[in-house]
């Protein structure tokens, strides 16, 4: 599926979705371009604006629209919030609650992945105070995490930025001698080929790309004060803004971008200010009931 500079609309909930009381509480972007919604019957909703977003356990379903075609896996008995969503090799889902809170042998697993048959498939604990997740193309799954996080007891979280395998186990820590900074605040991820691509801030806005197969993350400023999700190909990059604006980038040196021009993004639809995902230099973002796509 071509990226377009200007945005296009990939997918858009079906109206025999909506007549049959299915809504879209949470959604990602997989490592190959694969747009994941995950649907819930209005009986398992909380009321509006409260949290968690769905009375649990849930059942619910993942649409998932690829290049393949489109299919739905089944989810049932969710016992987890769903904040966020990921996806991970062989068809599996990752629900993921943006909290933990800490028990009696430890930290509640606040993550559960979900077999291609809708099954339980594996518990994980995430870290508390999840602002950001992102899994590649290997099943790592890359988190940024909130101030209540990075200060807070949870160990995983504390770390600030964070990369874990399908079990649990951490895969890639930062070492804040070579950031220059401290986490305080997550506030996006994104991919571009084998990086992983985390955006936060501390005293300054940060941009932290990290590919496994090398020593040392790549450090740049955040041209953007606050995006909800960016999305990077090459020495280009694009960063949209909670209020619809997209800033688009040029790298003009190793650690920084210059500013080229501001656009807004002109759809119809309330924009979903929480999160965007980018992938291989495509932005993907929702607005109403409409997924769109814009390249960097």
């Amino acid at each position: 599926m071509a990226a377009s500079d200007r945005p296009v609309e990939v997918w858009r909930l079906p109206e025999e979705d909506v007549r049959a009381g299915r809504r879209a509480v949470t959604w990602t972007v997989g490592p190959q371009g694969e747009l994941a919604v995950l649907l819930v019957p209005e009986r398992y909703l909380a009321p509006a604006g409260s949290w968690p977003s769905a009375r649990l356990p849930f059942d619910g379903e993942v649409v998932v629209r690829g290049p393949q075609g489109e299919w739905r896996v089944p989810v049932t008995g969710a016992g987890v919030p769903p904040d966020l969503l990921a996806l991970l090799p062989g068809g599996r889902v990752l629900i993921a609650g943006a909290r933990a809170d800490r028990t009696a042998d430890g930290w509640e697993r606040n993550g559960q992945v979900f077999g291609p048959d809708g099954g339980l498939a594996r518990e994980l604990q995430l870290g508390d105070d999840v602002q950001a997740l992102i899994t590649d193309r290997d099943g790592r799954i890359w988190l940024a995490f909130g101030d209540e996080g990075n200060y807070g007891e949870n160990p995983l979280a504390q770390r600030g930025l964070l990369g874990l395998d399908t079990a649990g186990r951490t895969v890639w820590q930062p070492d804040f001698k070579a950031l220059g900074d401290h986490p305080l605040e997550g506030l996006a991820a994104a991919t571009e080929g084998r990086r992983a691509w985390l955006a936060w801030y501390g005293d300054r806005s940060h941009l932290t790309g990290i590919d496994p197969a090398e020593d040392e993350p790549v450090v740049m400023r955040l041209p953007a004060r606050q995006p909800i999700g960016f999305a990077i190909a090459g020495d280009r990059a694009v960063f949209l803004q909670p209020g619809g604006e997209l800033i688009r980038c040029e790298r003009e040196s190793r650690k920084g971008w210059r500013e080229v021009r501001r656009e807004r993004v002109g759809v119809l639809g309330e924009l979903d200010r929480y999160r965007a995902y980018g992938r291989d230099g495509a932005l993907w973002f929702r607005s109403g009931n409409g997924w769109f796509r814009v390249a960097a």
